[in-house]
C-alpha cells in the first residue's frame, strides 16, 4: 500500500498566500489541483486508502464521515489535528469531493470566492472549534468523539450527532465538554431518546447547560448516566415552566 502524503508546513503557508493574492484562484476550479509534488512528506505508519472517494457522498455527511474515519481510523489525535494532512486531502486525494461539495455554492458569491475557498480548503488554526467546522476534519473528529464501541451499532449515536449541522459545528462540537467521551455519550443518548433532531434551540438549551455544569464540577469524574440524569432533570424543570 502507498504511504499517506502530507504537505510541508511551508507549502501550506504558500498555498494560502497564493490564494489570498488571487494567484491560484483558477486552480480551485480545475478538475485537478496542480501542486508541487516536491513539497510533500510521508505521514509515518499511515497508508493512503484506494477507494475512499467512491465511498463519500456530498449529500450525506454521516455516510462520508464514517467512510473517512474507517479509512483513517489509525490516526492519532495529533495526526488528526495536523493542518498539513487535511490541506493535502482537500487539495489532492479528496479534491473532487471538495469541489462537488462547495463549487456551486461558492460560484453564487463571486465577490467572496477567495474567502470561501480559504474557509473550506484550509484550517485557520487547529483549535477544536476550527477542526469541527472544517469540511473534512469535522467529519473525522465527529465520528472519533461520538463512536460507542459498547453498542451493537457503534455508530448509532454518531448518526444522531450528524443529523443536525448546527449541533455538530456550532453548539455541541465546539463545546468544552465534547472532549469528554462519557459526557458526549450521555448527551447524545438523551437527544436520541427525546427525538431532538431539527430544533436548534432545543439542542442549545441542553448543551449550554452541560457547559454551565462544567464550570462548577469536574466533568471527567462522571459517567454517561450522570449526564443523562441531569438533562432529564433539566427537561422536567423546563416543562414545568410552560
Amino acid at each position: 500500500m502507498e504511504k499517506q502524503k502530507i504537505f510541508r508546513s511551508s507549502y501550506v503557508a504558500q498555498l494560502k498566500d497564493n490564494l489570498k493574492k488571487g494567484l491560484s484562484l483558477h486552480l480551485y476550479k480545475n478538475k485537478e489541483f496542480e501542486y508541487d509534488k516536491e513539497k510533500v512528506l510521508i505521514l509515518p505508519n499511515v497508508y493512503r486508502p484506494t477507494d475512499l472517494l467512491k465511498k463519500m457522498d456530498v449529500k450525506n455527511d454521516f455516510k462520508s464521515a464514517v467512510a473517512l474515519y474507517e479509512a483513517y481510523k489509525n490516526l492519532t489525535p495529533l495526526q488528526a489535528s495536523d493542518d498539513r494532512f487535511w490541506t493535502y486531502l482537500t487539495h489532492v486525494d479528496l479534491f473532487p469531493y471538495m469541489q462537488n461539495k462547495w463549487i456551486e455554492h461558492i460560484a453564487k458569491q463571486p465577490d467572496k470566492e477567495i474567502e470561501r475557498f480559504l474557509k473550506h480548503w484550509f484550517l485557520n488554526t487547529t483549535s477544536q472549534d476550527n477542526l469541527m467546522r472544517h469540511t473534512l476534519a469535522g467529519l473525522w473528529w465527529g465520528v472519533h468523539l461520538t463512536i460507542d464501541r459498547e453498542r451493537s451499532n457503534k455508530y448509532e449515536l454518531t448518526e444522531v450527532f450528524f443529523r443536525n449541522k448546527t449541533l455538530r459545528a456550532r453548539t455541541m462540537g465546539p463545546s468544552l465538554f465534547f472532549r469528554h467521551k462519557e459526557a458526549v455519550i450521555g448527551v447524545l443518548e438523551f437527544f436520541k431518546e427525546n427525538n431532538f433532531r431539527k430544533f436548534d434551540r432545543d439542542h442549545r438549551i441542553f448543551t449550554e447547560y452541560i457547559n454551565l455544569i462544567g464550570g462548577t464540577k469536574p466533568l471527567s469524574y462522571f459517567d454517561r448516566h450522570f449526564f443523562k440524569k441531569i438533562l432529564y432533570e433539566r427537561l422536567e424543570k423546563l416543562k414545568q415552566k410552560i
